[in-house]
Order: structure tokens, then C-alpha cells, then sequence
């Protein structure tokens, strides 16, 4: 196991690369570049190309560092995405300078939301990071470090002053604990943040907050008192940790998952030391591979509940009745959900950002004229949700409360806070003269700055016409221009290469840049820049790979690509709570009331007591207008128990009543019918002759390496499957399911290339035109550079077009199709199909999947479905029809923010106004058609500047498409729409959803609908409103509490989830199966269905036998060891599911391995109900129904013994009683000392009984048995 180094802390501080440093030096040569170098010091107002922004900004710092003035630069642009972008070429072009981001909040200051952990815990780090600098270079300056390295531009300035007014004590504190171990001078700190980050009002304390420092080996550590702290610094406690801000404590292991940490921590203590930290999967909760040395815990709110804060809190209890529910939480020191909204309020002063920068530290602000449009709506927007969010809150028609000082500040504000005495940049790609000036961009520019042109043009846009760019470059070489092509991935560079080099055009690749590029070459690299430029003057050129390939890096790829697990035993999200429908095999179905404890005693002369645990099930009663009879099923018997899904809420059976045996009887006829037509399938396939493709080869690497994302476990599992069918000569059909965004796509992807790659043609099948759209894009941005050839085939597409398309698939030239149904039409044929993709294969009708069948005969089929397939269908058709399921989101996606209340016109115009502020784009749910287009109308009164369209099922099919089409290019903000865009829809850019009367549809429902947004980067908002005028009726109200509770990705999917497997199943196995499904439960369903496929292919006989196995020993999970009671049933859960006849060999250890890793090692019940664990297994595996103690005797049967067996018993245990005719033996259990054995010696005496008497089982391999349910 390696040890990292490092720490789990300050995700976002990165070092910055030095790739294009040459470039500086060699823009230098361009005299007003030049000049525009010689402002470092001052105020001043650049016009220049986009492409010029970064390396001008990197030259500045580098001038600053020559003329010894402080090398801090605080960057403001006009979106998230723009500082993202920017901070990426920064780290090409700064040499050796941290960059880091300080994000704005996703929700807006009077918003009663609370920013994620995440966000704040990078902001908090940023400022930390200015704080130290300051200090670190006042110990430098004490120290007389030299400012200037040989080699290395260092940092400078007399920056202590920045301390003043700022906790000079704490500056000095820091600056004293530097110099005392050695101080160095701190290298450039660049810091980039939206307009909307720069304009909010911070906490004037934020960086006094030490964050929690935890060290492997360190003493002295108390669990108790370090909670505590943690509650101070807003961490939530819980039973398992599942999102940044929480933590959990059990017995001596705390984990906690740190506001900027990659993945959650496991500290692990004894006693009052810490033994180890590792990181651990939230997906499985299982510890990683990885150990860290130590780990910091910052805040992970902004307002943190100090004595001050709760004391203010509990006086404004008595001001504002109305508010008295969230200020009596904050005075009780609870976090709550939008408490940040009342921060004004609660804190005495609120500061601007600059408060923070260092003296002397410059300002830039990027394309100033966005930058002030958007500060504008910025305010207008956030007064908006002033007056939505409080004067509901506050019964009044003004918010009493006075919150005006957490209104986002101006930009004259921002600018008069920065002072004098620090630099103001503008860059701008307008001339000064020619920009249309207004007062805003007045207070950013100013009148009396030095005004300084860069002379430089923009390089023309090819739009992915790779031939128009490479005409463009040599027209530039052969003039003797220097060219530099960059581009993110390194497949795109050696393409770059092979490209030019066909040409016979001079082209290098170069790790970095050179500072004195040669005139008539071509230098190739691999980085991150924003967009290219061109200076005649110099003649030299930059062009992205935007310009060059058409295809927007768009992300950093060092940022994002992280180490992923191939780990798949997902925490189960469907736990039992009191009062849910469960079905028991036996006696039907009843309802949980309780997990119990009872003390059970052998009988019998010398009573051996111990305790158990049960779960208490209750049923209907035997006799009218009595109480439900009772069932205690113990924990070791769960695996007989499913939760009940299936319809509406089902009668209760009867115990011992004939109805729950007939519905069985019905089910499991209708389960034998399925399974003979899925053996028979599978047994056609398996005749039938496929193509193998070969292993993968360096080009299949390469497109792989260039994903920009990291891979979820199950996308690397899935994906290793795919391969792997394709490389049997049987062909390939595979089930591909998982929800929208969770990574189908991509599997695809690969899969289509290797098919490419052996000269074989692909055909992608999708129900809808915006399908076809997107995944045309999604493949040719992924296959870009490489000579693959696709085309889309549907009603977008011209005759001509269609022409070309079908003789291209005819000749070979296309190697690929992405299509509707028109691909299954008769006049297509194909040179050499080797793969078919089919998207959403249960929306294609009958005779399309006729036409497919055709298509199909002895190619590969990948389908993939939105919907999910349970996990025990999946294993219940193991080897028959082969499955996988992607059910990991993927890291980065957030939860969705989701908002429960009145329908209000102000909180509609407000929420639809924030998210045209980012950009982005809304639904909104109406599920009327009679009355859709004048909901649209009054959202068009309401919010006159955006652009609405209206989309249900009523429209003709082409115009709906139309309508869709146009959402996804963004030509409208607000789609106005009933559920139709419930499922497949696939748009990252609309992340606000706003569903009206959402009383009136069911959960599962709510569940689809508010899956459609959250799938960008943006933080997503759901909006579920109800009309305040019509009473909600009590499911109504639970539904939509329920709906605001679970806005996990995964979690909030428990009753979902289970909805949409049913359709999934339906899909699979045909819709006619619904009746059986509600009459015995989807579970049992799904269990018969795998028993009936395996008695077909003669793997066991069909029907579990129930095992009675009751031992007096003491093994059950103690509370002091779990306790929560929905993690200790899920611990049985797991355990029952490792000991069935059917599991592999050390499964039951595992779950023991889990046990440990997770809570500590197991008291001796939990070692003694593993090793139970075990002897159940042995026992239902050698066929037994019973192994029960009976007084001092242990019962055992069914047995039926040959004579040399009997012989052999009557040898070993004399008094030993075998009863032929009952088919059962009882042999008297061993005492010592006329004491009982010992708990874990009668487990392994009772082992060895059964060992003597019946033969081994011959074991079951991991490969052989289906996968642990998850």
C-alpha cells in the first residue's frame, strides 16, 4: 500500500505549468506588446484580441517581478466558465505562479439557499492563500531573502502593510511561525474569479478560522472535543457519509468527507492517537488503497454559528416570529439550509473581496464591457429574490430585516475598495474610442488611464474544416511566419503533425515553446489555450485547437481525470424503514414494524441463554377485528424477505392463508414461459458465427487517454465486458442500462472505434432526430483528428445529403451511421457492418425490431437503455443475455437544488431571470394542453426578455422535434412544455426546472422530471410549486416533502428507481407481466425468474428450501458496535445475500473485510454471526432444513443416512439418536465440566458434525455465481 505524501486539503490551489513560457519573450519582439509590458506598474486600459488576454496577463506578473512590486494578480471575468477557461492558459503561460479560482456561490446572497461545501471550501482556501502570502512575504522581507532568484522570477513587495486593518496580530503570528522554519519568498499567486464572486460581500473573518489539522501518528487527539469542532466549523453529522460537509462517528473511526477533498477520509484512531487516514469510496464505502500523512479541514460555510452569531440569532427569535424556526435552529448552533441568507443580519460587517488582496496586488478585469452588463443584472436579479424569498418570510410588504449589505456591490465600489495604491487593468477587445460607453463600464474603465492598443488580429474560424486550417498555416509558412499549433490532448498534436508532414510542411513537436521560434516552422503543443492570435509585425501565430480541429478544449484534463476504482458493490440505497411492505417467500406479504432484540434460551436442562436479532412483521389478522398477527423473522433468514414493489399499496395476506400460495402458484407459471424463450434465444445465439475482433491497439489507447472525464467504476467494468464480447467470434448482445449522463455514450464510443479500427462499418440506431444530433457531435468532437468518417442519417438531412450517405455506406468511404429508423430501410445495405448501437431500444415498435432482426444476423449488437434493469434481473439472466448497468454518477455531478413552495409570479420571474444570468436555460413544467400557451404568455409578460417555446404531445411529431431541436441550440430560454421531456431528453445547458402544481403528479414522476436538469456543470435548481390557494392533501404533502429530502443523485432514487426498474423489466421480459409482478412483489418476481433460467439449464432445482439453523450462541451486530438501525440491516442484508447456496466462496469474508474497514474490529457476536454465517451456508448448500438445538440435543435434518454413514455415527457419537422414517438425527451436544461449550467452539463442533456425516459441496467460483445484489 503506498503512502501519499501529500494531504487531503486545498483541492484548488495547483501549480501552474510552463509550456508556453516562450511565448512572453517572443511576443516581446512586438513593439506594442512591448508597451503594453511597460504598464505593470499603473493603471491602465488595453485593447487586444481575445487570444492575447492570457500571455499578456502572464507578462505583466513577470514585470512586476522584475521591478520588485508585488506579484499577487486578482482576475475578474464575466462567467464561471470564462475564469475556468482563463485559468487554464494561465498555467501554460505563468511560470512557476499558483492559480487558483475563487468561485462564486451557485445560489444568489438573498437566495434561502446554501452554497455546496465545495464551493466555499475552495473560496475559503483562496483567501487563505492571500492571507499567507502576505505573511510569508513579510518574513521573507525580515529575513532579507533576495526577491529574485537566478533561475527563478520570484515574488516581491513590501506586502506587510496589507496586514494592517486585517488581524495584524494574526499576519504577524503567521509571519513569526514562517520564519522560524526558514522563510522563502512565495512564488506569484494569480487569483481568478467571476463577476459575481467579486461583487459579493464576504464575512470579514473568514481566514481566522484555523481549519482542523489531523496527523497519522499525532497524540493527544480527543474524538469528543474534535466533534465539537467540527459542528463549529458547520460540518453535518450523520450515519454515513455520502457529500462534501458531513461526517459520521463510529467507536474509534471518524469519517468525514473535507469541503475540497476529492474523496471522503477515514481516520482511524486508538485511543487518543491516530493509527491511520485514508480515503474511502462513497459509492461502496469502502476504504482506497491510498494513505495520507495528514489532512486539513476548512469551514464549510461561510457563516459560521460563533457564540456572537447564535446570540444575535436568538434575539432576532422575538423581533420576527415568522423566522423564529430557522433562528431558533441557528441559536441552538444548527446549521440550517439558507442560513447565509440572513449573514447581514447576523454579522456585524461585511467586507468586499479586496479586503483580502494584498497591498500593491494588481486587479484585471476581462472584457469589461460583459463584465458590466452582467453586474447589472446581477443586482437587478438578487433584489428580485429579495423581495421573493422574504416578504413571504416576514408577512410584510418591505423584508423588515435589513439584508441591504448582502446586496452584490457595484463595480465603482469594487473599484474605489481596490484604492490607489493597486493597479486596474482593463482588457477589452473594443477600441477604447469605439465602445459603446455607459456610466457602468465608466466606473470600471475610468478616463484617465493610459490607453495602450496591442496590434493583433484574431485567427479566422474553420469550424472543424481541417483542410480550410491547414491551407491557413501554409499560406502563413511558406510568407515565413513562425506557427504554433496547440492543442489539449497529445493524440491531437501527433495528428497535428501527421497532417503537416503530408504536406511537407516543416512542423515540430515541442514540450515547450521556444522563446526565439524560427521563421517558416510549425511548433506543436501540447496545452490549454483559450483562442489563437496573429501579429503581422512579428509575424507569428498561435491557433487552438478550437481554430484548428473545430473542437473546443473546454476543460483542463489534468483538473478532471482522476483515479477511478473497479470496485461495484454499491450501498444499497433501498433500506427498510417502519412501516414498509415486505413480502416473506413463505408466508406473503406484510408490513416492517421493527428491528427487535430477544434473549432466546436452548430449553431443555442446563437452558443456554443468548440474544438474537429480529425483524417484526406484521399481517393481517386471522380473525376479524383482531390486531395483526405477528412475525419475528430472524436476521439470519432476511435473505427470505424482499421489500415489497409493485403497483399501489397491497392487502396484507393472511399467515398461513391459501392466497399468498395461489399467487405464487400463477407467478411462477408465467416465470417458466419467460425462461424457455430466453434459453431458446440464447441457444440460437450461441450457434451462430460472429466476428472476434483483436485486442486493443495504440490508436484505441489514445482516443481512450483523451477522455476528458474520469471513468465511474462501472463505465471501466462495463466497458472491459464490451471488449470482450467483441473479441469472441460469437456475436455480441449486450444490455447496456444506465440514466442519462451517467456515461452509455462513452462506452459506445469505444466500442465504435475498435470496430473502425479492423475496417468494419457501425450503425447507430436512435428513436429521435435530437438524439441523432447530439451523438453526431459527441462522436466527431471524440473521433476528431483520427480518419474516421461519420454521418447522420435522418429528416434533417437533404435527399442529396441522404444520398451521399447511403452510397458512402454502400462504397465503404463512411465508416460510420448515426440514424432514426430510416437506417432500417430496404434500400440500405452496408459494405462490411461489424457493430449495430442501438439507443433506447424499447422505443423502436414491432416492426422496426422486425427490420432489426434482419440487420442483426451475425453482427454485434450494443443496446442501451435509459431506464434502469434491476441488478437481479441482471443476475437472473446472467450468460443469457449479457447486461451491464451503469449506476455511479459520475464525480462531478452536484445534487439539485430543490425548492418546495407557494406558486408565486416574483419567485418564477426571479428563478427564470438567474438562470439567463449564467447563460443557461429553464423548463418549465405544465401539464395541461389546453391551457399550455397561456401559462406561456403570462411567463412572457412575466420575464419579457426571454424567449419562450412551447412543446407537448399534441403538436405534429416533426414540429415537436423542431421545437426540441431549437431548445438544445439554444435559440430559446424557456421551454414551456408538459412531461414529455420526462425521459431521453439531454440538454446540459437547461439546469433550472420549474414544475407548476406539482402536487398533482406522483413521485416517481417528480424523480424523472428533475433528472432532466443537473446535468452541466452548473449547480441545477428544481422549483416544485403547488397552488397556495387549494389545500394540498396529505400524500400530496408527503410526496413533495419527501421529493425536497432526497435530492441526492442515487439516493433521492429510492422509490424511482424502483418504478422505472419495473418498466425496465418490462421492457425486457414484455408488459404483460405487470399482474404477476403487483400479486407477489418485484423482487420475489425477479428471484423466480432466476431460479426457473437456472432449473432450464440444469443448474439447481427451482424453490429455496427455508433453513430453521437455532444454536444458543450470542451472535447478532451490537448497537454499541453499529448504531444505526438501517446500517446494521443493511450489514444482515449483505450478510444474508454471502451465505446463499448460491454465493461464491469467500463472499461471507468480504463482508466481513467490509465490516472492519468500515466500523473497527468486530466484538465477538459479530465474529461468532459470521462464523453462523458460514455453517448456514453448509447447511442449505448440503440441502438441510433444520439444525436446531433442542434442550442439550442438536436436531438435524433432513437425513438420510446409508448404512457405512450410520456405522460411522454410531463410532463417533454412541448416543446419538438416527430416526429413518422422520429422516432426521439427534445427537447430544458436548458439555464441559457439565458447562456448555463455549459460543465459537459448538459453531465449529456443529461444522464438523455435518462434515463427518455429509459429503462436501463442491465449491462455487466468483465467475460461476451472480454478482452480490446491490
Amino acid at each position: 500500500m503506498e503512502r501519499k505524501p501529500g494531504a487531503v486539503s486545498g483541492g484548488s490551489r495547483r501549480i501552474g505549468g510552463v509550456i508556453l513560457q516562450g511565448l512572453i519573450p517572443a511576443l516581446s519582439r512586438a513593439s506594442t506588446f512591448d508597451r503594453a509590458l511597460a504598464e505593470a506598474g499603473r493603471d491602465a486600459d488595453f485593447s487586444l484580441t481575445d487570444g492575447l488576454r492570457a500571455p499578456l496577463l502572464a507578462g505583466l506578473l513577470a514585470q512586476r517581478a522584475e521591478r520588485r512590486l508585488p506579484q499577487v494578480l486578482f482576475v475578474v471575468t464575466a462567467t464561471g466558465r470564462d475564469s475556468e477557461s482563463l485559468r487554464a492558459s494561465l498555467e501554460c503561460l505563468a511560470p512557476g505562479a499558483e492559480i487558483l479560482e475563487f468561485p462564486a456561490w451557485e445560489t444568489l446572497p438573498h437566495e434561502r439557499l446554501s452554497p455546496s461545501a465545495e464551493i466555499v471550501g475552495k473560496r475559503i482556501a483562496a483567501l487563505r492563500r492571500l492571507d499567507e502570502w502576505t505573511a510569508e512575504t513579510a518574513a521573507a522581507d525580515a529575513a532579507g531573502v533576495p526577491a529574485v532568484a537566478a533561475d527563478v522570477i520570484g515574488g516581491t513587495g513590501t506586502a506587510a502593510s496589507g496586514a494592517a486593518g486585517k488581524g495584524a496580530k494574526a499576519a504577524a503570528k503567521k509571519a513569526a511561525a514562517i520564519a522560524d522554519s526558514g522563510p522563502k519568498r512565495p512564488r506569484p499567486l494569480i487569483v481568478v474569479a467571476s463577476v459575481r464572486a467579486a461583487l459579493q460581500p464576504l464575512a470579514d473573518n473568514l481566514t481566522e478560522h484555523e481549519p482542523v489539522r489531523l496527523v497519522t501518528g499525532g497524540r493527544g487527539y480527543d474524538l469528543a472535543r474534535l466533534v465539537g469542532e467540527l459542528v463549529e466549523l458547520a460540518y453535518s453529522r450523520v450515519d454515513m457519509v455520502t457529500r462534501r460537509g458531513e461526517f459520521a462517528v463510529r467507536g474509534g473511526i471518524l469519517d468525514i468527507f473535507p469541503a475540497v477533498s476529492e474523496h471522503p477520509v477515514r481516520v482511524d484512531f486508538f485511543g487518543d492517537e491516530i493509527e491511520t487516514i485514508r480515503g474511502f469510496s462513497v459509492a461502496d464505502q469502502r476504504s482506497l488503497e491510498n494513505q495520507f500523512d495528514h489532512v486539513e479541514l476548512p469551514p464549510s460555510r461561510e457563516l459560521l454559528l460563533s457564540e456572537s452569531v447564535k446570540q444575535r440569532a436568538r434575539e432576532m427569535q422575538h423581533e420576527f416570529p415568522s423566522l423564529s424556526g430557522l433562528l431558533e435552529k441557528i441559536g441552538q448552533g444548527i446549521p440550517v439550509e439558507g442560513m447565509e441568507s440572513l449573514a447581514p443580519a447576523l454579522l456585524d460587517r461585511l467586507v468586499t473581496v479586496t479586503h483580502y488582496l494584498p497591498a500593491g496586488a494588481a486587479i484585471a478585469v476581462i472584457a469589461p464591457e460583459r463584465v458590466a452588463s452582467r453586474a447589472v443584472s446581477l443586482t437587478e436579479t438578487n433584489r428580485e429574490f429579495l423581495s421573493a424569498a422574504w416578504n413571504a418570510a416576514t408577512a410584510g410588504a418591505e423584508a423588515p430585516i435589513d439584508l441591504a449589505s448582502g446586496e452584490f456591490i457595484t463595480l465603482n465600489d469594487l473599484r474605489d475598495a481596490a484604492g490607489i495604491h493597486r493597479p486596474w487593468w482593463t482588457l477589452s477587445t473594443f477600441d477604447s474610442g469605439t465602445a459603446s460607453v455607459d456610466e457602468h463600464l465608466e466606473a470600471i474603465v475610468g478616463t484617465d488611464v493610459h490607453y495602450v492598443r496591442i496590434q493583433a488580429d484574431a485567427v479566422p474560424s474553420f469550424q472543424g474544416n481541417v483542410e480550410g486550417a491547414l491551407e491557413h498555416v501554409a499560406s502563413r509558412m511558406h510568407d515565413g511566419w513562425s506557427v504554433a499549433v496547440v492543442a489539449a490532448g497529445n493524440g491531437l498534436v501527433e495528428r497535428a503533425a501527421d497532417v503537416l508532414a503530408e504536406r511537407e510542411l516543416a512542423a515540430r513537436v515541442v514540450e515547450q515553446y521556444p522563446a526565439d521560434p524560427e521563421p517558416g516552422i510549425a511548433y506543436l503543443v501540447k496545452a490549454t489555450v483559450e483562442s489563437g492570435f496573429e501579429l503581422p509585425e512579428i509575424k507569428l501565430a498561435l491557433i487552438s485547437e478550437n481554430e484548428f480541429y473545430g473542437r473546443s478544449a473546454g476543460y483542463d484534463a489534468r483538473q478532471v481525470k482522476k483515479l477511478a476504482t473497479r470496485r461495484k458493490n454499491v450501498v444499497d440505497p433501498l433500506q427498510l424503514k417502519t412501516g414498509d411492505t415486505v413480502v416473506h417467500q413463505t408466508h406473503g406479504i406484510g408490513k416492517f414494524l421493527e428491528l427487535v432484540q430477544r434473549e432466546v434460551s436452548s430449553g431443555g436442562r442446563n437452558p443456554v441463554k443468548s440474544t438474537r436479532e429480529y425483524l417484526l412483521i406484521e399481517y393481517a389478522p386471522s380473525k376479524r377485528g383482531y390486531p395483526g398477527d405477528k412475525l419475528y423473522v430472524p436476521t439470519d433468514q432476511l435473505d427470505l424477505l424482499t421489500r415489497y414493489v409493485g403497483g399501489e399499496a397491497p392487502a396484507l395476506s393472511k399467515m398461513g392463508g391459501s392466497d399468498w400460495s395461489a399467487a405464487k402458484t400463477k407467478a411462477r407459471k408465467a416465470v417458466r414461459d419467460i425462461a424457455v424463450e430466453l434459453v431458446k434465444l440464447y441457444s440460437a445465439r450461441m450457434a451462430s458465427k460472429g466476428y472476434a475482433f483483436g485486442p486493443d491497439t495504440p490508436w484505441q489507447r489514445e482516443l481512450e487517454e483523451a477522455f476528458p472525464f474520469a471513468e465511474t467504476p462501472d463505465q471501466l467494468t462495463t466497458i472491459d465486458e464490451v471488449k470482450a464480447d467483441m473479441e469472441r467470434p460469437i456475436p455480441m448482445d449486450r444490455l447496456l442500462a444506465g440514466d442519462v449522463g451517467f456515461g452509455k455514450t462513452e462506452v459506445a464510443v469505444r466500442a465504435a472505434f475498435k470496430a473502425i479500427q479492423e475496417g468494419k462499418q457501425v450503425a447507430m440506431l436512435v428513436p429521435t432526430t435530437l438524439l441523432v444530433r447530439q451523438h453526431l457531435e459527441t462522436f466527431t468532437e471524440r473521433f476528431a483528428g483520427f480518419p474516421v468518417h461519420t454521418r447522420a442519417l435522418s429528416r434533417f438531412q437533404t435527399d442529396k445529403e441522404a444520398r451521399e450517405t447511403i452510397k458512402g455506406l454502400e462504397d465503404g468511404t463512411i465508416d460510420m451511421v448515426i440514424g432514426t429508423h430510416r437506417i432500417l430501410a430496404e434500400a440500405m445495405t452496408f459494405k462490411d457492418l461489424g457493430l449495430v448501437i442501438i439507443d433506447e431500444e424499447q422505443r423502436f415498435g414491432v416492426e422496426h425490431k422486425d427490420k432489426l432482426k434482419k440487420l442483426k444476423t451475425n453482427v454485434d449488437i450494443l443496446s442501451m437503455s435509459a431506464t434502469p434493469i434491476p441488478r437481479t434481473l441482471e443476475m437472473a439472466v446472467t450468460g443469457i443475455r449479457e447486461m451491464s448497468t451503469l449506476a455511479t454518477p459520475p464525480e462531478d455531478r452536484h445534487p439539485i437544488l430543490t425548492y418546495v413552495g407557494p406558486n408565486s409570479d416574483r419567485q418564477i420571474a426571479a428563478a427564470i431571470h438567474r438562470e439567463m444570468l449564467r447563460e443557461g436555460q429553464v423548463f418549465f413544467v405544465h401539464n395541461r394542453v389546453s391551457s399550455i400557451n397561456r401559462v406561456a404568455s403570462h411567463i412572457a409578460e412575466l420575464v419579457p426578455d426571454a424567449r419562450i417555446a412551447v412543446a407537448h404531445g399534441q403538436l405534429p411529431e416533426h414540429l415537436l422535434e423542431q421545437v426540441i431541436v431549437d431548445f438544445w441550440e439554444r435559440k430559446f430560454d424557456v421551454l414551456v412544455s408538459t412531461t414529455i421531456i420526462e425521459t431521453g431528453l439531454d440538454i446540459p445547458n437547461a439546469n433550472t426546472l420549474i414544475i407548476d402544481r406539482a402536487d398533482k403528479y406522483g413521485l416517481s414522476q417528480l424523480h424523472q422530471l428533475r433528472g432532466r436538469v443537473g446535468r452541466g456543470r452548473e449547480r441545477a435548481y428544481a422549483y416544485f410549486l403547488y397552488d397556495e390557494l387549494k389545500p394540498l392533501s396529505e400524500t400530496a404533502h408527503d410526496r413533495l416533502s419527501t421529493i425536497a429530502a432526497n435530492n441526492e443523485l442515487g439516493s433521492g432514487m429510492q422509490v424511482a428507481l424502483k418504478d422505472l426498474e419495473i418498466r425496465g423489466a418490462g421492457n425486457l421480459l414484455g408488459g404483460e407481466q405487470s399482474g404477476h409482478i403487483a400479486g407477489v412483489g418485484f423482487d420475489l418476481y425477479l428471484r423466480m425468474i432466476g431460479e426457473a433460467v437456472s432449473t432450464f439449464r440444469g443448474d439447481v432445482a427451482e424453490g429455496q428450501t427455508e433453513l430453521r439453523l437455532e444454536l444458543p450462541v450470542d451472535a447478532h451486530i451490537p448497537e454499541d458496535y453499529v448504531d444505526s438501525e438501517r446500517l446494521r440491516l443493511e450489514a444482515y442484508q449483505k450478510l444474508s445475500t454471502a451465505s446463499s447456496p448460491s454465493a461464491a466462496d469467500g463472499q461471507i469474508d468480504q463482508v466481513l473485510e467490509e465490516l472492519t474497514d468500515r466500523y473497527g474490529e468486530p466484538p465477538e457476536q459479530v465474529t461468532n454471526l459470521i462464523t453462523v454465517s458460514k455453517l448456514r451456508r453448509l447447511a442449505q448448500r448440503t440441502g438441510l432444513s433444520e439444525v436446531v438445538a433442542m434442550g442439550s440435543n442438536l436436531r438435524v435434518a433432513p437425513a438420510a443416512l446409508a448404512d457405512s454413514v450410520q456405522a460411522r455415527l454410531r463410532r463417533m457419537y454412541p448416543t446419538a439418536k438416527y430416526m429413518g422414517a422422520a429422516a432426521a438425527l439427534s445427537v447430544p451436544m458436548p458439555v464441559v465440566n457439565g458447562h456448555p461449550l463455549p459460543d465459537a467452539e459448538l459453531i465449529a463442533w456443529v461444522e464438523s458434525l455435518l462434515g463427518a456425516i455429509f459429503p462436501a459441496p463442491a465449491p462455487v467460483s466468483a465467475a460461476a455465481a451472480p454478482a452480490p445484489a446491490e
